[in-house]
This record gives structure tokens, C-alpha cells and sequence, in this order.
């Protein structure tokens, strides 16, 4: 690793947020559980749908909470971490979207529950296809020794 290189502000705005919605992820996965435990007597479908949905929701909020926390110890592997979640993350989202408006209400559990899973979908597509960009610039790969480095950064580390 290069001494003395500064962490770029959006490596450090990208930790932060995957740490904060990796812990909204895990609670929202927990309920989603709890949630399908409740519901799958009177309504099979919504509660596997729910009790299939939680633990893939917590797991996501505990790899996001990993990553964030390497990005911030500028770990190269957070990088690589990083780029999957948000990736898989993206496409499932997408996939989730396409699904909910394809089917009835009735067949999503209700259209109020139908609101909040799209609604959360759209934030999962905006916030990775944020973390995508970011990751991707030159100087943030560079950061994480995953490119060549950029000016700035060979400047500063000749300087150091």
C-alpha cells in the first residue's frame, strides 16, 4: 500500500453510507423474517416471499457494514467487496422492480407492501449504481491499488 495517500472524500461518503444502510438492511431483513414467521399461516406465498427476502437482506447489510468498514481501512479486497454487492445489488433490484409492476397487488402481498418494496428497490439501484461510479473513477482504483496510479496520486506519494 502506498504510505501517506489520502483517502479521496467520496471513498470516505461511500463508507459511511454502506455502513449506515447495511445496518438499516439487516433491521429491515430481521423484521422481514419476524414479519414472514407472522404472516405465513394466513397467507403462504407473502410469508415465504418475506421469510425468503429477510436473510438476504440481513446478509447484504453485513457485507455492506464489511466493506464500509474496509474502505475506510483502505483494505484492497473492501474494493473488489465493494463492486459485487453493489452489482448483484443492482440487478436484483432491478429484477425486484420489474416484478412488482408486472404483477397484480393482490399477487405482492398487498399494494401498500408492494409501495415499500419498490420503493426500496429504487433506492438500492440509486445507491449502487452510485457506488459503481465512484469505484470505477481512476483515482479511487488507484486509492485501492486497482489501477495505475493517477497524478495526483503519484505526485503524493513521491512527495511522502
Amino acid at each position: 500500500m502506498r504510505v501517506g495517500t489520502p483517502r479521496p472524500t467520496n471513498v470516505t461518503v461511500l463508507a459511511v453510507l454502506a455502513i449506515i444502510l447495511g445496518v438499516f438492511s439487516i433491521l429491515s431483513g430481521l423484521e422481514a423474517i419476524l414479519l414472514g414467521f407472522v404472516v405465513a399461516p394466513y397467507v403462504g406465498f407473502a410469508g415465504t416471499f418475506l421469510l425468503g427476502l429477510g436473510p438476504v437482506g440481513f446478509v447484504s447489510g453485513l457485507l455492506g457494514i464489511v466493506y464500509g468498514i474496509g474502505f475506510l481501512k483502505r483494505k484492497g479486497w473492501s474494493w473488489t467487496l465493494g463492486m459485487v454487492v453493489a452489482f448483484v445489488s443492482l440487478v436484483s433490484s432491478i429484477v425486484l422492480i420489474g416484478l412488482l409492476f408486472t404483477s397484480s397487488p393482490v399477487e405482492v402481498i398487498g399494494s401498500f407492501v408492494a409501495f415499500l418494496f419498490s420503493l426500496t428497490a429504487f433506492i438500492s439501484v440509486t445507491t449502487s449504481s452510485v457506488t459503481i461510479f465512484f469505484l470505477t473513477r481512476p483515482h479511487v482504483k488507484a486509492f485501492f491499488e486497482r489501477g495505475p496510479a493517477t497524478e495526483t496520486h503519484a505526485e503524493l506519494t513521491e512527495v511522502n
